[in-house]
């Protein structure tokens, strides 16, 4: 069957729909809070508002690009296949927009776009490093060997897609100082320690592929109480790092509490999707940080 070039595009984008709210939009506040914080970094030297508002295309493409190298690497194996089927059969391969050889077709092409693109875009190295983690996470299954794994290759894969969008707006510029280096190695660490909260959602894929997560490891008790008070820490500690006055630190302090309260008083599905949905909130809020502090510490 002939497949018309609003069919494709439509199959690119449920690729990445999912992600748009845990990695397009989060990481895209990242990168523009740092590089706009002209008091709190040394980033943004030498370049203008002007600068960056003509380079945030560029950096929304290379988000995107490669999200749809993860994506698809991920969807594309067997097992996801069988997690997508019960947690979103509306994504290409469990739907039938098309098969694996063609999704892995798409793959290899998008990959060296993306590399290619990072050259021109001066954003080489975090893009090949976010390789190296989607190869690790994927082909190595990295995202089934243990809780610990997953959560840490997703911490450090979620930072190098904040660390290559601000390259992207930088033209690579970003080695005046530590400030970006500390900034993800903190974010990094947040991520890895509080990501589980999506097993609860996904618990019933999860369990159909075998997959160890926190939820089905540890239990659900275990893993609500472990995000809800980790959370409320880093809700406190990012905004400390950027010397965060009041009342502006108490927003991620408020949205981690109400996520908490979703995650540890409510047992439903609904609630399970709902606090997902406010850790990707709690997280782009936290972002927000160096453009509402101080100096760094």
């Amino acid at each position: 069957m002939r497949r018309s070039l609003p069919y494709h595009l439509t199959t690119l984008f449920l690729f990445t729909r999912s992600d748009f709210k845990t990695v397009i939009l989060p990481q895209s506040v990242f990168a523009l809070s740092l590089v706009v914080s002209r008091s709190n970094s040394p980033l943004l030297y030498g370049f203008s508002l002007g600068d960056i508002a003509y380079r945030m295309p560029y950096m929304l493409v290379w988000l995107w690009l490669h999200l749809l190298v993860e994506d698809i690497s991920n969807q594309s194996l067997s097992s996801s296949i069988v997690e997508d089927t019960i947690n979103r059969p509306w994504r290409p391969l469990p739907a039938r927009r098309l098969t694996v050889t063609e999704a892995r077709n798409i793959t290899r092409v998008a990959v060296v776009a993306a590399l290619a693109l990072s050259i021109f875009l001066k954003s080489f190295l975090p893009s090949t490093t976010l390789m190296t983690l989607i190869w690790l996470y994927n082909d190595l299954d990295g995202n089934s060997t243990g809780p610990l794994m997953r959560n840490v290759l997703n911490g450090a894969g979620l930072a190098c897609f904040g660390w290559g969008a601000v390259c992207v707006l930088l033209e690579g510029a970003t080695d005046d100082g530590n400030v970006l280096r500390d900034w993800l190695i903190l974010v990094a660490a947040m991520i890895s320690t509080t990501v589980h909260v999506q097993d609860l959602a996904d618990k019933d894929g999860d369990k159909a592929r075998k997959r160890q997560t926190a939820a089905l490891i540890y239990g659900e008790g275990w893993t609500r109480w472990s995000v809800a008070i980790v959370a409320i820490f880093w809700s406190v500690v990012c905004p400390a790092f950027w010397g965060v006055s009041l009342p502006y630190a108490t927003a991620p302090l408020g949205i981690s509490s109400i996520m908490s309260a979703v995650l540890l008083l409510g047992k439903s599905q609904f609630s399970n999707e709902l606090g997902l949905r406010l850790w990707c909130l709690w997280v782009t809020v936290v972002f927000i940080s160096p453009l509402l502090g101080g100096e760094s510490v």
